[in-house]
Protein backbone atom coordinates (compact mmCIF):
# COMPACT_ATOMS: atom_id res chain seq x y z
CA UNK A 1 0.00 0.00 0.00
CA UNK A 2 1.36 3.45 -0.89
CA UNK A 3 1.84 6.04 1.81
CA UNK A 4 -0.55 9.01 1.89
CA UNK A 5 0.69 12.30 0.65
CA UNK A 6 0.81 15.19 3.06
CA UNK A 7 -1.32 18.26 2.61
CA UNK A 8 1.56 20.61 1.83
CA UNK A 9 3.54 18.11 -0.16
CA UNK A 10 3.24 18.38 -3.96
CA UNK A 11 2.22 15.18 -5.77
CA UNK A 12 4.87 13.19 -7.62
CA UNK A 13 4.98 13.67 -11.41
CA UNK A 14 3.25 10.86 -13.32
CA UNK A 15 5.24 8.21 -15.21
CA UNK A 16 6.06 9.03 -18.82
CA UNK A 17 3.46 6.53 -20.03
CA UNK A 18 0.80 8.11 -17.80
CA UNK A 19 1.41 11.73 -18.76
CA UNK A 20 -1.56 13.36 -20.49
CA UNK A 21 -1.31 13.93 -24.25
CA UNK A 22 -0.99 17.50 -25.41
CA UNK A 23 -4.20 18.93 -26.77
CA UNK A 24 -4.62 18.77 -30.55
CA UNK A 25 -2.08 15.98 -31.09
CA UNK A 26 -1.72 12.36 -30.12
CA UNK A 27 1.21 10.99 -28.14
CA UNK A 28 2.56 9.17 -31.15
CA UNK A 29 2.51 12.27 -33.35
CA UNK A 30 6.00 13.56 -34.14
CA UNK A 31 7.16 16.89 -32.82
CA UNK A 32 7.19 18.27 -36.31
CA UNK A 33 3.46 17.60 -36.74
CA UNK A 34 2.72 21.22 -35.99
CA UNK A 35 4.05 22.04 -39.45
CA UNK A 36 1.51 19.76 -41.18
CA UNK A 37 -1.41 21.33 -42.98
CA UNK A 38 -5.00 20.10 -42.75
CA UNK A 39 -4.72 17.72 -45.69
CA UNK A 40 -1.55 16.16 -44.35
CA UNK A 41 -3.12 15.73 -40.91
CA UNK A 42 -6.12 14.01 -42.49
CA UNK A 43 -3.83 11.69 -44.43
CA UNK A 44 -1.87 10.95 -41.26
CA UNK A 45 -5.07 10.07 -39.43
CA UNK A 46 -6.17 7.79 -42.28
CA UNK A 47 -2.85 5.98 -42.28
CA UNK A 48 -3.01 5.49 -38.52
CA UNK A 49 -6.49 4.03 -38.83
CA UNK A 50 -5.36 1.67 -41.58
CA UNK A 51 -2.33 0.56 -39.57
CA UNK A 52 -4.54 -0.08 -36.55
CA UNK A 53 -6.90 -2.18 -38.66
CA UNK A 54 -4.01 -4.19 -40.03
CA UNK A 55 -2.64 -4.82 -36.55
CA UNK A 56 -6.04 -5.88 -35.30
CA UNK A 57 -6.52 -8.21 -38.25
CA UNK A 58 -9.83 -6.64 -39.15
CA UNK A 59 -9.41 -6.73 -42.94
CA UNK A 60 -12.83 -7.38 -44.38
CA UNK A 61 -13.40 -9.94 -47.17
CA UNK A 62 -14.42 -7.08 -49.44
CA UNK A 63 -11.05 -5.39 -49.00
CA UNK A 64 -9.22 -8.62 -49.78
CA UNK A 65 -11.28 -9.25 -52.93
CA UNK A 66 -10.65 -5.69 -54.06
CA UNK A 67 -6.90 -6.03 -53.59
CA UNK A 68 -6.81 -9.38 -55.41
CA UNK A 69 -8.89 -7.97 -58.28
CA UNK A 70 -6.56 -4.99 -58.65
CA UNK A 71 -3.51 -7.25 -58.77
CA UNK A 72 -5.10 -9.52 -61.38
CA UNK A 73 -6.09 -6.60 -63.61
CA UNK A 74 -2.65 -4.98 -63.44
CA UNK A 75 -0.84 -8.27 -64.09
CA UNK A 76 -3.04 -9.04 -67.11
CA UNK A 77 -2.47 -5.54 -68.49
CA UNK A 78 1.31 -5.87 -68.08
CA UNK A 79 1.30 -9.31 -69.74
CA UNK A 80 -0.61 -7.92 -72.72
CA UNK A 81 1.78 -4.97 -73.10
CA UNK A 82 4.50 -6.92 -75.03
CA UNK A 83 1.88 -8.43 -77.35
CA UNK A 84 0.44 -4.96 -77.91
CA UNK A 85 3.88 -3.63 -78.90
CA UNK A 86 4.45 -6.54 -81.30
CA UNK A 87 0.97 -6.09 -82.79
CA UNK A 88 1.59 -2.38 -83.38
CA UNK A 89 4.91 -3.24 -85.05
CA UNK A 90 3.44 -5.95 -87.28
CA UNK A 91 0.83 -3.54 -88.60
CA UNK A 92 2.72 -0.25 -88.70
CA UNK A 93 5.93 -1.69 -90.13
CA UNK A 94 4.21 -2.88 -93.32
CA UNK A 95 1.28 -0.47 -93.66
CA UNK A 96 3.49 2.63 -93.65
CA UNK A 97 5.53 2.66 -96.87
CA UNK A 98 7.84 5.44 -95.68
CA UNK A 99 8.55 3.62 -92.43
CA UNK A 100 9.22 0.37 -94.29
CA UNK A 101 11.62 2.05 -96.73
CA UNK A 102 13.40 3.88 -93.90
CA UNK A 103 13.85 0.54 -92.15
CA UNK A 104 15.25 -1.51 -95.05
CA UNK A 105 17.13 1.26 -96.91
CA UNK A 106 20.24 1.04 -94.65
CA UNK A 107 20.64 -2.60 -95.68
CA UNK A 108 21.98 -1.39 -99.03
CA UNK A 109 25.03 -0.08 -97.14
CA UNK A 110 25.47 -3.12 -94.91
CA UNK A 111 28.81 -4.86 -95.72
CA UNK A 112 27.30 -8.24 -94.87
CA UNK A 113 24.44 -7.78 -97.33
CA UNK A 114 26.70 -6.27 -99.99
CA UNK A 115 29.15 -9.18 -99.82
CA UNK A 116 26.36 -11.77 -99.83
CA UNK A 117 24.71 -10.22 -102.90
CA UNK A 118 28.05 -9.83 -104.71
CA UNK A 119 28.95 -13.48 -104.05
CA UNK A 120 25.60 -14.72 -105.31
CA UNK A 121 25.75 -12.55 -108.45
CA UNK A 122 29.34 -13.65 -109.15
CA UNK A 123 28.42 -17.33 -108.89
CA UNK A 124 25.53 -16.93 -111.32
CA UNK A 125 27.57 -15.00 -113.90
CA UNK A 126 30.59 -17.34 -113.68
CA UNK A 127 28.32 -20.35 -114.16
CA UNK A 128 26.59 -18.78 -117.18
CA UNK A 129 29.89 -17.66 -118.75
CA UNK A 130 31.57 -21.07 -118.27
CA UNK A 131 34.85 -19.38 -117.28
CA UNK A 132 37.05 -22.52 -117.82
CA UNK A 133 35.79 -22.82 -121.38
CA UNK A 134 36.30 -19.11 -121.96
CA UNK A 135 39.94 -19.33 -120.81
CA UNK A 136 40.60 -22.39 -122.99
CA UNK A 137 39.21 -20.62 -126.05
CA UNK A 138 41.43 -17.61 -125.37
CA UNK A 139 44.55 -19.83 -125.06
CA UNK A 140 43.67 -21.77 -128.20
CA UNK A 141 43.29 -18.51 -130.07
CA UNK A 142 46.77 -17.44 -128.98
CA UNK A 143 48.26 -20.80 -130.03
CA UNK A 144 46.55 -20.47 -133.39
CA UNK A 145 48.53 -17.34 -134.07
CA UNK A 146 51.76 -19.30 -134.36
CA UNK A 147 53.07 -19.22 -130.80
CA UNK A 148 55.88 -21.67 -130.07
CA UNK A 149 54.68 -24.97 -128.63
CA UNK A 150 56.78 -24.48 -125.47
CA UNK A 151 55.11 -21.11 -124.82
CA UNK A 152 51.70 -22.65 -125.48
CA UNK A 153 52.32 -25.33 -122.84
CA UNK A 154 53.27 -22.66 -120.35
CA UNK A 155 50.09 -20.73 -121.10
CA UNK A 156 48.03 -23.88 -120.59
CA UNK A 157 49.61 -24.19 -117.16
CA UNK A 158 48.27 -20.75 -116.34
CA UNK A 159 44.66 -21.69 -117.04
CA UNK A 160 43.86 -22.13 -113.34
CA UNK A 161 45.25 -18.74 -112.23
CA UNK A 162 43.55 -17.11 -115.22
CA UNK A 163 40.21 -18.59 -114.20
CA UNK A 164 40.68 -17.28 -110.67
CA UNK A 165 41.70 -13.88 -111.98
CA UNK A 166 38.63 -13.67 -114.22
CA UNK A 167 36.36 -14.76 -111.37
CA UNK A 168 37.92 -12.12 -109.11
CA UNK A 169 37.44 -9.52 -111.84
CA UNK A 170 33.73 -10.38 -112.10
CA UNK A 171 33.37 -10.36 -108.32
CA UNK A 172 35.07 -6.96 -108.04
CA UNK A 173 32.69 -5.47 -110.60
CA UNK A 174 29.70 -6.97 -108.83
CA UNK A 175 30.89 -5.59 -105.49
CA UNK A 176 31.59 -2.19 -107.05
CA UNK A 177 28.00 -2.09 -108.25
CA UNK A 178 26.38 -3.08 -104.93
CA UNK A 179 28.49 -0.39 -103.24
CA UNK A 180 27.42 2.28 -105.73
CA UNK A 181 24.67 4.86 -105.40
CA UNK A 182 22.95 3.15 -108.32
CA UNK A 183 22.44 -0.02 -106.31
CA UNK A 184 21.20 1.98 -103.32
CA UNK A 185 18.72 3.82 -105.54
CA UNK A 186 17.60 0.54 -107.10
CA UNK A 187 17.24 -1.00 -103.65
CA UNK A 188 15.15 1.89 -102.30
CA UNK A 189 12.96 2.07 -105.41
CA UNK A 190 12.32 -1.65 -105.40
CA UNK A 191 11.42 -1.67 -101.72
CA UNK A 192 9.15 1.35 -102.06
CA UNK A 193 7.30 -0.30 -104.92
CA UNK A 194 7.13 -3.57 -103.02
CA UNK A 195 6.58 -2.41 -99.44
CA UNK A 196 3.54 -4.67 -99.17
CA UNK A 197 5.50 -7.78 -100.18
CA UNK A 198 6.65 -8.63 -96.69
CA UNK A 199 3.01 -8.76 -95.75
CA UNK A 200 2.50 -11.12 -98.68
CA UNK A 201 5.31 -13.35 -97.44
CA UNK A 202 4.03 -13.48 -93.87
CA UNK A 203 0.53 -14.18 -95.11
CA UNK A 204 1.90 -16.99 -97.31
CA UNK A 205 0.79 -15.38 -100.58
CA UNK A 206 4.20 -14.46 -102.02
CA UNK A 207 4.89 -11.98 -104.83
CA UNK A 208 6.88 -11.56 -108.01
CA UNK A 209 10.01 -10.21 -106.36
CA UNK A 210 9.83 -11.47 -102.80
CA UNK A 211 8.79 -15.10 -103.05
CA UNK A 212 7.79 -17.73 -100.54
CA UNK A 213 7.94 -21.42 -101.31
CA UNK A 214 7.17 -23.68 -98.40
CA UNK A 215 9.40 -22.36 -95.64
CA UNK A 216 11.80 -20.32 -97.82
CA UNK A 217 11.82 -16.56 -98.42
CA UNK A 218 13.98 -15.34 -101.33
CA UNK A 219 14.78 -12.12 -103.19
CA UNK A 220 14.90 -11.92 -107.00
CA UNK A 221 18.40 -10.85 -108.17
CA UNK A 222 17.50 -10.46 -111.84
CA UNK A 223 17.69 -6.63 -111.91
CA UNK A 224 21.04 -6.67 -110.11
CA UNK A 225 22.58 -9.18 -112.55
CA UNK A 226 21.36 -7.11 -115.51
CA UNK A 227 23.20 -4.05 -114.17
CA UNK A 228 26.40 -6.04 -113.46
CA UNK A 229 26.32 -7.55 -116.98
CA UNK A 230 26.25 -4.09 -118.51
CA UNK A 231 29.24 -3.02 -116.41
CA UNK A 232 31.22 -6.10 -117.41
CA UNK A 233 30.58 -5.44 -121.10
CA UNK A 234 31.63 -1.81 -120.63
CA UNK A 235 34.90 -3.04 -119.06
CA UNK A 236 35.73 -5.20 -122.08
CA UNK A 237 34.21 -8.57 -121.14
CA UNK A 238 31.95 -8.77 -124.18
CA UNK A 239 31.05 -12.41 -123.50
CA UNK A 240 28.92 -11.23 -120.56
CA UNK A 241 26.51 -9.66 -123.02
CA UNK A 242 25.57 -13.13 -124.27
CA UNK A 243 24.23 -14.15 -120.87
CA UNK A 244 20.45 -14.48 -121.22
CA UNK A 245 18.02 -12.79 -118.86
CA UNK A 246 18.04 -14.80 -115.66
CA UNK A 247 16.26 -14.44 -112.33
CA UNK A 248 18.21 -16.31 -109.65
CA UNK A 249 17.04 -15.95 -106.08
CA UNK A 250 18.88 -14.87 -102.98
CA UNK A 251 17.55 -16.83 -100.01
CA UNK A 252 16.81 -14.51 -97.13
CA UNK A 253 15.17 -16.96 -94.75
CA UNK A 254 14.60 -20.70 -94.74
CA UNK A 255 13.03 -22.18 -91.64
CA UNK A 256 9.93 -24.17 -90.63
CA UNK A 257 9.25 -21.36 -88.12
CA UNK A 258 7.96 -19.26 -91.04
CA UNK A 259 4.61 -21.05 -90.86
CA UNK A 260 4.26 -20.13 -87.19
CA UNK A 261 5.29 -16.58 -87.96
CA UNK A 262 2.60 -16.36 -90.63
CA UNK A 263 -0.08 -17.47 -88.15
CA UNK A 264 1.06 -15.03 -85.46
CA UNK A 265 1.30 -12.21 -87.97
CA UNK A 266 -2.30 -12.73 -89.06
CA UNK A 267 -3.54 -12.85 -85.46
CA UNK A 268 -1.56 -9.82 -84.27
CA UNK A 269 -2.40 -7.88 -87.41
CA UNK A 270 -6.11 -8.33 -86.67
CA UNK A 271 -5.62 -7.24 -83.05
CA UNK A 272 -3.08 -4.44 -83.53
CA UNK A 273 -5.54 -1.81 -82.25
CA UNK A 274 -7.38 -4.00 -79.75
CA UNK A 275 -4.38 -5.20 -77.73
CA UNK A 276 -2.88 -1.77 -76.86
CA UNK A 277 -6.27 -0.39 -75.84
CA UNK A 278 -7.15 -3.50 -73.83
CA UNK A 279 -3.80 -3.44 -72.04
CA UNK A 280 -4.26 0.22 -71.08
CA UNK A 281 -7.84 -0.39 -69.93
CA UNK A 282 -6.84 -3.32 -67.72
CA UNK A 283 -4.00 -1.38 -66.08
CA UNK A 284 -6.22 1.67 -65.54
CA UNK A 285 -8.98 -0.48 -64.05
CA UNK A 286 -6.48 -2.18 -61.75
CA UNK A 287 -5.12 1.14 -60.49
CA UNK A 288 -8.64 2.48 -59.96
CA UNK A 289 -9.73 -0.68 -58.11
CA UNK A 290 -6.77 -0.66 -55.73
CA UNK A 291 -7.21 1.11 -52.39
CA UNK A 292 -3.85 2.83 -52.75
CA UNK A 293 -4.03 4.32 -56.21
CA UNK A 294 -0.57 5.83 -56.11
CA UNK A 295 1.13 2.63 -54.98
CA UNK A 296 -0.81 0.66 -57.59
CA UNK A 297 0.26 3.08 -60.33
CA UNK A 298 3.91 2.72 -59.32
CA UNK A 299 3.59 -1.08 -59.30
CA UNK A 300 1.91 -1.04 -62.73
CA UNK A 301 4.66 1.16 -64.16
CA UNK A 302 7.35 -1.19 -62.88
CA UNK A 303 5.38 -4.14 -64.25
CA UNK A 304 5.30 -2.60 -67.73
CA UNK A 305 9.05 -1.96 -67.57
CA UNK A 306 9.61 -5.59 -66.60
CA UNK A 307 7.39 -6.74 -69.48
CA UNK A 308 9.43 -4.67 -71.94
CA UNK A 309 12.64 -6.22 -70.61
CA UNK A 310 11.17 -9.67 -71.18
CA UNK A 311 10.26 -8.67 -74.75
CA UNK A 312 13.84 -7.48 -75.35
CA UNK A 313 15.18 -10.82 -74.10
CA UNK A 314 12.70 -12.64 -76.34
CA UNK A 315 14.00 -10.70 -79.36
CA UNK A 316 17.57 -11.71 -78.52
CA UNK A 317 16.52 -15.35 -78.18
CA UNK A 318 14.59 -15.10 -81.45
CA UNK A 319 17.65 -13.74 -83.22
CA UNK A 320 19.78 -16.63 -82.00
CA UNK A 321 17.12 -19.14 -83.09
CA UNK A 322 16.78 -17.44 -86.46
CA UNK A 323 20.53 -17.47 -87.16
CA UNK A 324 20.80 -21.11 -86.09
CA UNK A 325 18.09 -22.02 -88.59
CA UNK A 326 19.91 -20.05 -91.29
CA UNK A 327 23.28 -21.68 -90.52
CA UNK A 328 21.84 -25.20 -90.61
CA UNK A 329 20.69 -24.60 -94.19
CA UNK A 330 24.04 -23.15 -95.27
CA UNK A 331 22.81 -19.58 -95.80
CA UNK A 332 24.73 -16.39 -95.11
CA UNK A 333 24.31 -15.75 -91.37
CA UNK A 334 25.90 -12.28 -91.48
CA UNK A 335 23.41 -11.02 -94.07
CA UNK A 336 20.53 -12.75 -92.29
CA UNK A 337 21.53 -11.11 -89.01
CA UNK A 338 21.62 -7.68 -90.64
CA UNK A 339 18.17 -8.22 -92.12
CA UNK A 340 16.74 -9.42 -88.81
CA UNK A 341 18.15 -6.41 -86.98
CA UNK A 342 16.79 -4.01 -89.60
CA UNK A 343 13.28 -5.45 -89.55
CA UNK A 344 12.95 -5.25 -85.75
CA UNK A 345 14.48 -1.77 -85.43
CA UNK A 346 11.04 -0.18 -85.06
CA UNK A 347 10.00 -2.90 -82.60
CA UNK A 348 13.04 -2.24 -80.42
CA UNK A 349 12.45 1.50 -80.59
CA UNK A 350 8.81 1.06 -79.55
CA UNK A 351 9.55 -1.15 -76.56
CA UNK A 352 12.18 1.33 -75.35
CA UNK A 353 9.68 4.16 -75.70
CA UNK A 354 7.03 2.26 -73.72
CA UNK A 355 9.57 1.43 -71.00
CA UNK A 356 10.66 5.08 -70.69
CA UNK A 357 7.03 6.28 -70.53
CA UNK A 358 6.33 3.76 -67.77
CA UNK A 359 9.40 4.89 -65.84
CA UNK A 360 8.38 8.56 -66.16
CA UNK A 361 4.84 7.79 -64.94
CA UNK A 362 6.14 5.70 -62.04
CA UNK A 363 8.65 8.34 -61.02
CA UNK A 364 5.99 11.05 -61.19
CA UNK A 365 3.62 9.00 -59.03
CA UNK A 366 6.35 8.41 -56.47
CA UNK A 367 7.60 12.01 -56.29
CA UNK A 368 4.08 13.41 -55.87
CA UNK A 369 3.33 11.00 -53.02
CA UNK A 370 3.49 11.51 -49.27
CA UNK A 371 6.43 9.24 -48.54
CA UNK A 372 9.31 10.68 -46.54
CA UNK A 373 11.66 10.57 -49.53
CA UNK A 374 9.14 12.28 -51.82
CA UNK A 375 8.36 14.99 -49.25
CA UNK A 376 12.05 15.67 -48.64
CA UNK A 377 12.71 15.86 -52.37
CA UNK A 378 9.92 18.36 -52.91
CA UNK A 379 10.97 20.42 -49.90
CA UNK A 380 14.56 20.53 -51.14
CA UNK A 381 13.50 21.62 -54.61
CA UNK A 382 11.10 24.23 -53.23
CA UNK A 383 13.79 25.66 -50.95
CA UNK A 384 16.27 25.83 -53.81
CA UNK A 385 13.77 27.56 -56.11
CA UNK A 386 12.84 29.98 -53.33
CA UNK A 387 16.49 30.93 -52.84
CA UNK A 388 16.86 31.32 -56.59
CA UNK A 389 13.81 33.57 -56.77
CA UNK A 390 14.61 35.68 -53.71
CA UNK A 391 12.17 37.35 -51.34
CA UNK A 392 11.43 40.41 -53.48
CA UNK A 393 11.29 38.82 -56.91
CA UNK A 394 8.77 36.75 -58.78
CA UNK A 395 5.22 37.20 -59.95
CA UNK A 396 2.03 37.08 -57.92
CA UNK A 397 0.08 36.31 -61.11
CA UNK A 398 2.20 33.21 -61.73
CA UNK A 399 1.65 32.17 -58.11
CA UNK A 400 -2.12 32.58 -58.38
CA UNK A 401 -2.29 30.63 -61.66
CA UNK A 402 0.43 28.09 -61.01
CA UNK A 403 -1.93 25.09 -61.09
CA UNK A 404 -3.33 26.17 -64.46
CA UNK A 405 0.19 26.65 -65.81
CA UNK A 406 1.30 23.22 -64.57
CA UNK A 407 -1.73 21.55 -66.14
CA UNK A 408 -1.19 23.37 -69.43
CA UNK A 409 2.46 22.33 -69.61
CA UNK A 410 1.61 18.70 -69.00
CA UNK A 411 -1.17 18.76 -71.60
CA UNK A 412 1.14 20.32 -74.18
CA UNK A 413 3.72 17.59 -73.51
CA UNK A 414 1.06 14.90 -73.94
CA UNK A 415 -0.08 16.40 -77.25
CA UNK A 416 3.50 16.61 -78.53
CA UNK A 417 4.04 12.98 -77.60
CA UNK A 418 0.89 11.71 -79.30
CA UNK A 419 1.40 13.73 -82.50
CA UNK A 420 5.09 12.80 -82.82
CA UNK A 421 5.54 10.19 -85.55
CA UNK A 422 7.15 7.09 -84.03
CA UNK A 423 8.51 8.62 -80.80
CA UNK A 424 11.53 6.88 -79.34
CA UNK A 425 12.64 6.51 -75.75
CA UNK A 426 15.04 9.42 -76.24
CA UNK A 427 12.19 11.62 -77.49
CA UNK A 428 10.11 10.77 -74.40
CA UNK A 429 13.06 11.52 -72.14
CA UNK A 430 13.71 14.88 -73.81
CA UNK A 431 10.03 15.86 -73.58
CA UNK A 432 10.03 14.95 -69.89
CA UNK A 433 13.17 16.98 -69.18
CA UNK A 434 11.75 20.01 -70.99
CA UNK A 435 8.50 19.77 -69.00
CA UNK A 436 10.43 19.51 -65.73
CA UNK A 437 12.51 22.53 -66.71
CA UNK A 438 9.36 24.51 -67.56
CA UNK A 439 7.70 23.50 -64.26
CA UNK A 440 10.84 24.61 -62.40
CA UNK A 441 10.66 27.99 -64.14
CA UNK A 442 7.02 28.36 -63.08
CA UNK A 443 7.90 27.57 -59.48
CA UNK A 444 10.85 29.95 -59.57
CA UNK A 445 8.67 32.81 -60.88
CA UNK A 446 5.78 32.18 -58.48
CA UNK A 447 6.08 34.62 -55.56
CA UNK A 448 3.71 33.87 -52.68
CA UNK A 449 1.88 36.67 -50.86
CA UNK A 450 3.84 38.58 -48.25
CA UNK A 451 3.54 37.23 -44.73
Amino acid sequence: MSEPVGEGEPPEPPEPSQRPEPSGASASEPASAGRLDAAERAELARLRTEVAELKAGRRTPGHTARAVGAVVLIVLGCLLAPLAVVAAWSGGQIADADRYVDTVAPLAESPAVQNAVADRVTTEIVDRLDVPKLVDEALNALEGRGLPAQLGDRLNGLSGPLENALTSFIRDKALDFVKSDTFETLWVRANRQAHTQLNAVLSGQGSKVLKTEGTTVSLDLGPVITEVKQRLVARGLGAAGAIPEIHPTFEVFDSPALVKAQRWYQILGALRWVLPVLSLILITAGVYTARGHRRALIAAALGVVGAMLLLALALLAGRAYFLDAVAVRGLNTAAAGAMYDALITFLRSTLRMVAVVALVVGAGAFLTGRSAAAVRTRETLSAGLARLRGRDHGSRWVYDHRRLLRTGLVLVAILVFFFWNYPTGLVVLLITLLVLLALAVVEALARPPDG
